[in-house]
């Protein structure tokens, strides 16, 4: 097991978070969930937060696992962390 040969890659894996209103259309995307739930509380009634992953080089970006609404875990995480706090 002397011989192992280490290859470099370019491509990197990038969570990507996006908040888009009720017609599926972007209103902000990035990779901070800090900013995700910023733009989310600013956004209109029935916005929604969705991450999904990416596979990136400089030149290209693909999608691994196409975006999943996570609005409900993130608004469950929430009310929960204040129940939690008001005890």
């Amino acid at each position: 097991m002397g011989n192992i040969v280490e290859l470099f890659n370019d491509q990197k894996r990038i969570t990507f978070y996006e908040v888009a209103d009720s017609q599926d259309i972007a209103i902000w995307g990035g990779e901070s969930p800090i900013e995700a739930l910023k733009w989310y509380r600013n956004s209109p009634k029935d916005s929604k937060i969705m991450v999904s992953e990416w596979l990136t080089t400089e030149e290209d970006a693909k999608p691994i696992i196409e975006g999943v609404e996570i609005t409900p875990l993130v608004l469950a995480t929430i009310a929960d962390c204040i129940e939690r706090w008001s005890k």
